[in-house]
């Protein structure tokens, strides 16, 4: 039997092939949001072509009407109650997005991933969080739309969720916590921008996703990889896989927050926790 070290270092070697080739082999719980993302490629696609595929996912379907029916989508007015019209709602885009972030959330709450499902239900939340915060700091200070920011906290960690999707093939992976650590963070940058560029993302947010460490303490944050790098710091729930220690993440969120009237920083925290909250009533359908 093939034990943890073996089974990173293969899965690894997998990694790396599909990056070198342009062919990522996407994990069951991604399925669905790639074969949208072709279905939208085709020329002829129409309806008829997507809310079929749609079905087939009945959490994506639940979800597609329940954010039809939202505030966001003008809900006060008639009632949607089916796929078709539920995507003539809120659009193809968002049915892609949703797509991604319910594949996402389903992982998170799902059995395969043994003792692994930790990282996962952590990341989640992790993710929901910098999107609330990313979603704040953009609505108060103009300089990126507020729906892009959004997104891009909501997907930054993709990578991350690719690489736990595949790693449930590999038992004995999952069951070490060090070897699976060492493959997440060797492998997710390159990851994240393949998999947003493979799922159709625009070429800005794959690009942020790789460049949010690069922030230069400008206040307010000037476009989207700063705004991912303030509200990674800022937000309450850390990325269970970082390297900083609370004390070093404390610093840094202390540095980062320099200058900034507390009123000013408070407001961010309640508008951030209100997204966030508002973005999980959305997503319940």
């Amino acid at each position: 039997m093939e034990n943890a070290q073996s089974q990173r270092q293969k899965l690894g070697a997998e990694i790396e092939r599909e990056l070198a080739d342009g062919n990522l082999s996407f994990p069951t719980f991604l399925e669905v949001s790639h074969k949208i993302k072709k279905v939208l490629e085709r020329e002829d696609a129409g309806l008829d072509t997507l809310v079929p595929l749609i079905q087939l996912e009945p959490v994506l379907s639940a979800r597609v009407v329940g954010l039809a029916n939202s505030v966001l989508y003008g809900g006060s007015g008639s009632t949607v109650k089916d796929v078709k019209n539920a995507v003539m709602r809120i659009g193809l885009a968002a049915v892609r997005t949703l797509a991604l972030v319910v594949a996402t959330s389903q992982l998170a709450q799902g059995e395969r991933l043994g003792a692994a499902r930790r990282y996962a239900t952590l990341l989640w939340d992790h993710s929901m969080d910098v999107a609330g915060w990313s979603y704040a700091i953009s609505a108060t200070f103009r300089t990126v739309k507020p729906d892009e920011a959004l997104l891009a906290g909501m997907l930054h960690d993709i990578g991350q969720f690719y690489l736990l999707g595949k790693a449930a093939d590999y038992p004995e992976l999952l069951d070490s916590e060090h070897e699976l650590s060492d493959l997440l963070l060797c492998w997710h940058k390159p990851v994240g921008e393949a998999v947003l560029t493979a799922l159709g993302m625009s070429p800005e947010l794959s690009e942020a996703v790789n460049d949010r460490e690069l922030y230069g303490s400008m206040w307010p944050p000037a476009n989207l990889p700063d705004i991912l790098m303030v509200a990674n710091l800022l937000a309450d729930t850390p990325n269970p896989l970082t390297l900083m220690s609370d004390g070093a993440r404390e610093s840094m969120r202390k540095l980062v927050a320099h200058g900034i009237p507390d009123d000013v920083l408070d407001q961010l925290h309640l508008d951030a926790a209100e997204e966030r909250r508002r973005a999980l009533t959305a997503l319940a359908g």
